[in-house]
């Protein structure tokens, strides 16, 4: 399973880099119709709504239109133990909560990958290495 970060469903639905809208389609496009792999949480949900809102002022209903495209992304809820395993998870590595929420939603999971823009490329936490596709190399 590859847990998606909130900048890769941003990307795919934002214009003003062309390059990484491309990669963020094509690794959400493989997910949904190749590998079935692709898993999300509500907090991305809610970072993806509140970052389409300011930072393309989309409205409602363009925003509401691009749920849509997350439908058959396995979406889990954001539980208190999933909070206080963040905690955890935050003190264990020094990282943000909101990262560490992510951390602790994938390993919850079974992730094996955690795909996002945010967390340093190629570090592991909890078992699971973070892949950063926007990153020229």
């Amino acid at each position: 399973m590859r847990f998606f970060d909130t900048n890769v469903l941003v990307y795919a639905q934002d214009d003003s880099d062309p390059r990484k809208r491309a990669i963020a389609i094509d690794l959400i496009t493989h997910a949904l119709e190749v590998n079935h792999d692709g898993v999300i949480s509500t907090q991305v949900l809610q970072e993806f709504c509140n970052t389409m809102y300011k930072k393309t002022k989309r409205t409602k209903r363009e925003i509401d239109a691009m749920l849509d495209g997350f439908v058959e992304l396995l979406a889990i809820d954001v539980t208190i133990d999933l909070v206080r395993r963040a905690m955890y998870v935050k003190e264990e590595y020094g990282i943000q909560f909101y990262d560490a929420l992510i951390v602790a939603t994938a390993d919850k999971l079974g992730c094996t990958e955690i795909i996002s823009e945010d967390l340093n490329d190629e570090q592991v936490y909890c078992g699971m290495a973070v892949v950063n596709p926007f990153k020229k190399r």
